[in-house]
Formats: structure tokens, sequence, C-alpha cells
């Protein structure tokens, strides 16, 4: 019979070296036995950049990406097992009863990860329960759903279930517009994100009834930034969103929206689109750099072949201002500036 060896109660000072000179797996088993363990653990500061997780049929597959560029897997399993791969090394735990999302949270926590990047809804399962591995979630930054789900209504009731454990400790979502109903839709018009991505599927002119981004779905939104991917917005109800926002009638939070315009923005269509509004255009050869989500960001990535072709400057009734980007691919780029109409600090002549 051995005795176990109470490593834990040596002193502080002879402690910390033997947790220096653990191999970083032996570290990851203490880190999973007790909160005692992880309080000391801690102190070595092992960290890691990011995290993503990704739910995939009956599992969770997590990525730890550490600071030293390297990678270790988790990946949670219904049956209440964690599998844990490092390099060469796999270890299977048992979690005896306890969620294996307490598991992975012990991992992240002792890794100063205080949120997972990224959460990945890629598959939903038809035959089991995924919810168990999703009690105890912590911090999402970001909601990402596939949009190649089935479109059938078992895998439908269970991904509105997941989206509601997961969407309200998440700070931004991706999904495709189809993916989801009406009703699931509203809710995250309505919430407080911030940041939302829609994507629509491509469709043509002659196809009326095609589903589609619409008015009223801008007008019940309450996010910060908006994107709508895919060319399926009429410029009418754009310019009506516009109008809404100049008396503030309509989502006070918003900092930045796209969205595609069905038709191509020439000048009968930019008319349209700025009718009202009292809209002062830009010269081109002013470059401004703009701040969305107290980030600064450039909306049109270097290596791309699109580009502002005009920009327009518009006043709410408070004297804040905002900035109608046209590109030459149908994209209306909307921005809020944070600061009065007289403050031209953000200006940055090109």
């Amino acid at each position: 019979m051995t005795t176990g060896f109470p490593l834990l109660r040596l002193p502080y000072l002879v402690l910390m070296p033997i947790l220096e000179q653990m191999h970083f797996v032996e570290r990851i088993t203490l880190s999973v036995l007790s909160k005692r363990a992880r309080m000391f653990l801690k102190l070595l500061k092992m960290k890691c950049e990011y995290t993503n997780f990704q739910l995939k049929y009956g599992t969770i597959e997590a990525e730890v990406f550490l600071d030293n560029f390297e990678v270790f897997k988790l990946e949670l399993y219904i049956s209440g097992h964690l599998e844990f791969k490092y390099r060469q090394d796999v270890l299977l735990w048992s979690t005896m009863g306890v969620p294996p999302m307490d598991y992975a949270v012990s991992i992240m926590d002792v890794m100063h990860c205080k949120s997972i990047h990224q959460f990945t809804i890629a598959k939903i399962s038809m035959e089991c329960n995924t919810l168990p591995l999703l009690v105890n979630l912590p911090k999402i930054d970001k909601v990402v759903v596939h949009s190649d789900l089935y479109d059938v209504s078992p895998v439908k009731s269970r991904l509105c279930k997941v989206l509601r454990i997961v969407l309200p400790i998440s700070s931004a979502v991706s999904f495709s517009y189809d993916v989801l109903n009406p009703k699931d839709l509203r809710e995250i018009f309505k919430a407080n994100f911030d940041a939302v991505t829609v994507i629509l599927k491509d469709c043509d002119d002659d196809m009326p009834n095609h589903k589609m981004f619409s008015l009223n779905d801008l007008r019940r939104t309450n996010i910060k930034t908006l994107e709508v991917v895919g060319a399926a917005v009429e410029v009418e109800d754009v310019n009506r969103y516009f109008k809404w926002w100049m008396k503030k009638k309509c989502n006070i939070h918003l900092e930045y929206l796209q969205v595609a315009s069905r038709r191509r923005l020439g000048s009968e269509v930019i008319n349209l689109l700025l009718k009202g509004l009292n809209a002062v255009q830009v010269p081109i050869k002013t470059e401004r750099t703009f701040r969305v989500l107290e980030n600064m960001k450039q909306f049109i990535p270097e290596d791309s072949n699109e580009e502002i072709t005009s920009e327009f400057d518009i006043t709410r009734v408070d004297g804040r201002t905002a900035t109608i980007r046209i590109s030459n691919y149908r994209n209306v780029i909307f921005y809020v500036w944070p600061e009065s109409t007289n403050n031209t600090t953000n200006l940055e002549p090109n």
C-alpha cells in the first residue's frame, strides 16, 4: 500500500520550485484536482493566446493556442469523459459525474484564459442530447453557427436550445439567415450584442419571394455593429432606416452597419439611397480611420479589389455625425462617429 505525498502542504518556497520543474502535462493534470492546486499553478503564469470550441455531433472539441505558438486539444464527450492531447501525450479522464465543462474551465483558469474566443456550432446531433456538455460554460466572445446545418425540424429545435444557452453569455454572433426561425431571429436582433454578422444566400433579382433581410429586421436591431453579407437589401429600406437614425427613432447604440444592395449602385440608385438625408459629400482623397468597438478599423481589406467610390456625411438631430460609404461591390457602409460634428481629430489626410 502506497501513501500519498502531501505536495500542496509543502511551504510555498519549497512548493513553487517543484511546480516549475514539472512537465507541462503534469501541471495540467494537477490543475483539475482542486482549487488549491489551481491557485498555486496560476502563479507560474502559464498563458494562452485564445481558445476555440466547436460543438460537433456528440462532442465538444477545444483548441487552446499557447503563447509559445503551441496548441493542445481537449475533447469533451457526453459519456462523461475528457480527452487531453498535447504533442505526443494523450490522457483520458473520467469526470465521475462532474460536468465535463468544469474540467475545461479549470484548465482555462490555470492558463489565464477568461473567455472562449470562438464557439462554433458545426453539427447538431439528432440522436443524442448534447446540452449536458454546455453546463457551466464560461463567457464566449463570439458564437458562429455553420450555414450548412440540415434544415429539418429536429435539428432546428436542438439548435435553438443550444443557442438559448450560449447566446446570453456571448458578445457576438455570426449565422446564416435561413438557419433560424423568425422568432429566434427577432430575439437576436433585439439583444444587446456588440456585433452580429448575418449571412444571406445569393439570390437573383427575379426571385421576389426569396427570403431576404428587410426593413423590419433593420429597425428592430439593438446591436452596436451589424454586418449583412449577401446582396439582398433594398436601398429604399436603407434610406428609411437612415432617416429614423437621424431622428433618433432607432438603435441609438449603433456604431457600424454594412449591407449590400440588390441593385448596382449607379447614380440613380445612390440618389434613392440619399433622398431626404441632406447628405454632404466628402472628397475621396480624405482617408479617415474609424474606431469600432474601441478598435481602429479600415473596412476595405488591402488585398481586396473592393474600393470606396463615394462618401457622404449625415447629421442626427443631436449633432452626432455619421458617414455613408459606397463601394464598387454594392456595399453600403455606415459608420457613426463618436465625436461631435466639429471634432476632426480622427481625420487623417491621405
